[in-house]
């Protein structure tokens, strides 16, 4: 949360480096874990240690976090795509110079389709895992629902949330986003639409995209101006 709000913040008091060099920091290590998952994926396709788990969460009664599921997963395709263009039209109505930080942290998208095509990965079987219940027909790697998901939260909250939330509101706000990705990221594994490396990889080149983009001294300074002068 602090570090979000500190790189917005430093574009407004004009700091001249060019990059945020925690947020850079960030976006390497998450970066540095999604290349190392790649590469096993794409030479171990069938993970053993990822059916393992995949067997363990389909056999937790998670109880009320399991009433989000459904969201989740309906949310996918081209209806996450018609969710982006409403929160992209809202930035521009309510936060308009904030334009460029949600145009950009969309472009996980564009890291999806080429890494989905990169990487075949079969989906979990009935075979494999206790449960199948959705049945995506792209390639299992990576998570495309967590890396939507991820940017979804991601862009709510750097650019509406670091503008019109107290400090307070800003720590809870970040604290719900982790919630909502980890729920997410729990159904793509109860599904059985995904092996818990697939859910990781999502999760690390959303984050080590968006960490970069927001780490740009051009892309940050713009946001935190609509913050004060709207």
């Amino acid at each position: 949360m602090d570090i979000a709000r500190g790189a917005l913040e430093e574009g407004r008091n004009g700091r001249r480096s060019a990059i945020n060099t925690t947020l850079f920091a960030v976006a390497a290590v998450a970066a540095v874990g999604a290349l190392v998952v790649a590469v096993y994926v794409a030479a171990h396709p069938f993970i053993p240690e990822d059916a393992v788990i995949e067997r363990d969460v389909q056999s937790t009664n998670w109880g009320p976090v399991a009433l989000t599921f459904p969201i989740f997963s309906w949310i996918g395709d081209a209806k996450g795509a018609l969710f982006e263009a409403i929160i992209f039209v809202a930035v521009l109505i309510f936060n308009r110079r904030a334009w460029l930080i949600a145009a950009g942290c969309a472009a996980t998208g564009v890291w999806y389709e080429v890494l989905s095509h990169l990487i075949i990965r079969v989906r979990p079987t009935t075979a494999q895992v206790l449960q199948v219940t959705e049945h995506p027909g792209a390639s299992s790697f990576p998570s495309g629902h967590t890396m939507f998901i991820v940017t979804v939260t991601a862009v709510l909250m750097l650019c509406f949330g670091q503008r019109f939330l107290p400090t307070w509101g800003r720590v809870t706000g970040w604290t719900l986003a982790a919630l909502i990705v980890v729920a997410s990221s729990l159904d793509r594994i109860y599904t059985g639409a995904h092996w818990p490396s697939d859910v990781l990889a999502g999760i690390l080149i959303a984050v080590a995209w968006i960490s970069f983009w927001v780490s740009l001294r051009w892309v940050r300074q713009g946001s935190a101006s609509a913050q004060h002068q709207d």
